[in-house]
This record gives structure tokens, sequence and C-alpha cells, in this order.
């Protein structure tokens, strides 16, 4: 498995693609937020061209054909004019329609038509608090290059639904998502796209072997049952754990049961003090999972997604410890560091012949489980172990990282969990 912790992939589920919609704005700090934040495109005036430095690519609003002649051939045109569009095109640049939309049963025709011919991007303006029509759409662009984007805010959901839930939802579009000419002179609204964009981008969460160390049959405890809003496969599964240091993989319900059908929107995750991993590295206690919170679904190969808890269902089981351990050549360089400093430590205080601590180079994780067959890990060969009969020496799917929570977030301090 890969080393590191949370690398992030270009694209998650759905669109990733959005615009600022810097026209007529002239806000130095704004412009600051727009530049570190993830935005792929500005769009500017043309009379603004000359005076805009930015790291981001370029899109020109042209009304006049003729202004096309200044424009350096890696700027791209936005444009209400198909004449333009055509002239933006013939001289070799990228090049899109703006299409506002105010009678969508009559224009709505030419809007497919214009999808359906493989222009470079076209940014369609419906005012009514609709994503469907934007689903037609896409299915027109399906092997295409065509980006279809849309306006934020939307006229017919303003002071009804944030700019950032409108964004989010129009990426989130059929799931394939459109992408979003955002506008705003909040500081705030474009740090808080950036964000909310970014962890809801799939990424990939380390994964490594763990060794079982120890299995314990603990009695009685409050497990907890995370349901979620979305279906998930085989290879999937929640990463739960005792202290910050980690977890295993525990699978979904989407394997054979004799008895009772299948929940595949679920994992029986354990007991209520465990970390549950979140998005950017977050990790919340079991015991806090509620209707709306959102978790990290996370598959073999280590892909993990973003989940919404639709309920959390806590009863009296019996529990199962499970004890692992991972060498500390495997986990990730900045972790080793700190426990290589740590024994390090210890062997400067102890005198010579003497053992230096335990001597153990291996990182330690545990994990609560319901203590029944149907409850499943996942081994390290990609194989579903069933918890009630796993062994010592047994090796399974784990996520090691670094200790120290505070609220969930992750925090530098000296701590000690057992």
């Amino acid at each position: 498995m890969n080393k590191g912790s949370v690398q992030r992939e270009e694209m998650g589920a759905g669109s990733s693609t959005w615009w600022f919609d810097a026209r007529g704005l002239d806000d130095a700090a704004l412009r600051q937020a727009v530049e570190r934040s993830n935005c792929t495109h500005l769009l500017v005036d043309h009379s603004a061209l000359k005076s805009i430095t930015s790291a981001k690519k370029l899109v020109v609003w042209v009304d006049k054909v003729g202004d096309l002649s200044d424009l350096a051939p890696s700027v791209s045109v936005l444009t209400p004019h198909e004449e333009v569009r055509k002239a933006a095109v013939a001289s070799g640049r990228a090049a899109g329609l703006f299409i506002e939309v105010r009678d969508l049963e009559a224009e709505f025709p030419y809007c497919v038509m214009v999808c359906e011919r493989g222009d470079d991007f076209v940014v369609i303006d419906i005012e009514h608090a609709t994503y469907i029509p934007y689903e037609l759409l896409i299915a027109k662009t399906i092997g295409k290059n065509t980006q279809v984007l849309r306006s934020v805010p939307i006229k017919g959901l303003a002071r009804v639904v944030d700019d950032i839930h409108q964004s989010l939802n129009a990426f989130a579009t059929m799931e394939h998502g459109i992408g979003v000419v955002f506008r705003s002179k909040d500081v705030a609204a474009v740090d808080s796209l950036s964000k909310n964009l970014r962890h809801r981008q799939a990424s990939i969460m380390n994964l490594l072997p763990a060794r079982v160390e120890e299995i314990q049959h603990t009695g009685l405890g409050h497990r907890v049952c995370v349901d979620t809003t979305s279906m998930m496969s085989a290879e999937e599964g929640m990463v739960v754990g005792s202290t910050g240091w980690g977890g295993i993989l525990v699978c979904s319900e989407t394997h054979h049961l004799p008895h009772m059908n299948l929940r595949e929107f679920r994992v029986n995750a354990g007991a209520v003090h465990s970390y549950i991993w979140g998005p950017d590295g977050s990790a919340f206690y079991l015991s806090e999972m509620r209707a709306g919170a959102e978790v990290m679904c996370v598959d073999l190969a280590g892909r993990a997604r973003v989940v919404s808890v639709g309920r959390a269902k806590i009863e009296r089981r019996p529990m199962l410890k499970i004890r692992c351990s991972v060498p500390l050549e495997s986990v990730p360089p900045q972790l080793q560091a700190r426990v290589e400093s740590m024994l390090e430590m210890q062997e400067r205080v102890t005198p010579k012949g003497e053992r230096v601590g335990s001597g153990d180079r291996r990182v330690h994780i545990n994990t609560f489980l319901q203590n029944d067959w149907h409850v499943r890990v996942m081994g390290a060969d990609g194989k579903v172990r069933h918890c009630t009969l796993l062994q010592p020496g047994d090796e399974l799917l784990a996520h090691v990282d670094d200790p120290g929570r505070h609220t969930g977030l992750r925090i530098e301090e000296n701590i000690i969990e057992k």
C-alpha cells in the first residue's frame, strides 16, 4: 500500500471545476482568496485583462468580434453572441456561449443543440430552482469534451439556499456534475467553497498490513451501527480505532448473511468510545455520529470518499477487542520520526547493558467490535475476515495516523493513549 497520510486525487465524485467571476470586482483581499483557492479559471472583462496577473486560467467576456484581436492565444472566450464564439474558435482559442434562459420551455431545445455540437464549454443560466434540466444537458455531452457550467448565485434559490450549497449541489448533479461560475464579494465564501469542494473530492487513505497481536472478549458494551445515505461495495468500509494512532478497516454489511437481508448502507462500526475517520484527516467519536455527519468510506486500495450519515444506531452488545501492530518502518515518515524520537530519548537515559524500555519498534492500535460472526474486517490479502474467527498472527488492513486530537481535529501535543 502507499505510504503517506491522506493524498488528494484531482477528481472526486462529480465535477470539481469552478470559475470565479471577477468582472467589475476590484478587491485585493478577494483576489488573494481566489488565487489560493482551488478554482480553475478567472472570468474577467476585456477592459480589465491587461491589469490582471493570475495563476488561474483566464476567460475573457467578449461582446464584439473586434475585441478578439488583442487576446493571447491562451485566453479563453465567453460570449453571449454566436458570431463572436465562431470567430474565437476560428482564431484557435477555446470558446463557449453564455446562455441566459428566460423561457425554459421555449429555449431549452437551443441549449440541447449547443451541448450536442461539442463546444469547449457553455455557461447556461436557468433561474429556476432545479438541477434536472442540467441532467439532460449532461447526457447530451457524454463522449464529448464540452464542459457545462451554471452561474451561482442561482436566482430561484436566492435567500433560500446559501451559495456554497448551491455550488456543491451543482457539482453533484447526476453524479457527473456541472461546473460553476461563482460570484461573490465575500472572502469567507470563496474560502468556504474551496474547502468544501476539497474535502468532498476523492482521496487516498494510507492502509497498511497490521498483525493481530491479541483478541480479548470484553463483555457487554454499547456499539454503534453507522447507517449512511450511500450504498457501499463489498470492498468498502470505514476506519475505526480506539486511539488517534489509527484503526482497522471494518467492512460494510455487503457480505452474505444466512439469516437476514444485507444492509449495504451500513457499517457495524464498533464501541461508542472509538474514533471513526472523517474528511481532511479528522476523527470523531462514534458516540457523536448522528444524521447529517460526514465520514470517510474507504476501499481496500485506500480510495476514500465522503458519505453522509443517515442514522446512528446504538445498542448493547457483547464486544471484542482486537489489538494489532504495524512495523515502525512501514508507517509514514513523519510518524516514524516521532516514534524514533521517543525511542532515542529512552536510549539516552538507559544505562549500558540494560534493556531500553519495551524495545518495541511497532505501532500498536486496537479496535472494539461487536463480538459476532457477521461483523467483518478486511484482511491484508484483500479477503474479508469474520471478527470472531480472528487469531494472533492474522494480518488486517489498518490506517496508522498521528495521535493527538481535540474535538476531532488533529493537533500537535504530548499525548499518551493506551
